[in-house]
């Protein structure tokens, strides 16, 4: 799950998603892009510990579909 070629895949719609965050935010924004772009972060971290680490199976698995949705969302925002 955290490692391979969807690990790089990833990494390279994040890359992608912070680029069109820093072109289009103005100069006074920067301490509220970087607030979002932790709170996302931290987010999207809970809900991989939870998938993982979970011994709750069902939660577990509702915890993996929603960083799959979330991470999905990232990459339709690229396509369109």
């Amino acid at each position: 799950m955290f490692d391979g070629a969807k690990a790089d895949a990833t990494e390279a719609v994040r890359d992608r998603m912070i680029d069109i965050l820093e072109a289009m935010m103005s100069p006074d924004q920067g301490r509220d892009v970087l607030n979002w772009r932790i709170e996302a972060k931290m987010a999207q971290a809970a809900l991989l510990s939870r998938a993982v680490f979970n011994l709750d199976k069902r939660d577990a698995r509702r915890a993996q579909r929603a960083a799959q949705q979330k991470i999905g969302a990232c990459r339709s925002l690229l396509l369109s």
